[in-house]
């Protein structure tokens, strides 16, 4: 866990790093980057949603869109999207994209989620790649009660949390991710039933996976476990 103030500045730095080069380069639907579809965790959720109503859905972590766009061109019409990500850069380059002619209001929202705060009851909160960039453990039980709190009785949370993160040089030595917060599995699964003790969970999946990464003219591996957690409020 990466407790001294330089380590999380400097996993945080690599963070915006990494994210403002891929959105740079990359676009929405761009074969071969994690930006080419939505998540099918996204779909799911959606699936639990009413469809005859309005509701009100948090991105959170929600870069150029990734999410965004699908929950602006699928919820019903009348309902609003709040994007929430750190950097201005992604919130804009969002805003740009909304298709003509959707029905869905959208709120962008610059924010750290170590300290943001849900402006309106949710019927979605959905967090991709999210949860691990804060700090400590702590503050990701601090996200995960407010979201708990925010959401309406019915209401879905759709969680991907990357966790077991380690890196894998040429030689095969391997070395700690540098993330913000080193969550393991056995950490995250508990957090989620701690908090979420009177949610009803519809699914929960594990997804190992290495990709190939490059970092200051060093290639490595970077191996992690995707999981993927869907659950509606009582």
């Amino acid at each position: 866990m990466t407790d001294q103030p330089d380590d999380f500045e400097r996993a945080r730095d690599e963070t915006v790093r990494y994210h403002e080069e891929l959105y740079a380069s990359a676009d929405l639907g761009d074969a071969g980057t994690w930006l080419a579809n939505p998540h099918p965790l996204l779909t799911a959720a959606l699936a639990l949603l009413p469809s005859d109503r309005a509701v009100t859905a948090y991105d959170l972590g929600a870069g150029i869109g990734r999410h965004t766009m699908p929950m602006l061109e699928r919820l019903p019409a009348g309902s609003t999207v709040y994007a929430v990500d750190l950097l201005p850069s992604a919130l804009a380059q969002l805003e740009t994209e909304v298709p003509a002619g959707v029905s869905t209001v959208l709120h962008t929202v610059t924010a750290d989620l170590d300290d943001f705060d849900f402006a309106a009851p949710a019927d979605l909160v959905f967090a991709f790649s999210a949860i691990e960039h804060l700090p400590r453990p702590e503050a990701v039980r601090n996200l995960l009660q407010r979201t708990r709190i925010a959401t309406r009785p019915g209401g879905v949370v759709a969680l991907g949390i990357i966790a077991d993160r380690f890196e894998i040089r040429a030689d095969g030595t391997r070395r700690p991710a540098l993330l913000e917060s080193d969550l393991s599995i056995d950490t995250a699964r508990r957090l989620l039933d701690d908090v979420f003790v009177d949610f009803t969970v519809a699914d929960s999946q594990l997804h190992p996976a290495e990709v190939e990464e490059e970092r200051g003219g060093e290639r490595y591996t970077l191996a992690s476990t995707l999981l993927t957690w869907l659950a509606v409020s009582s």
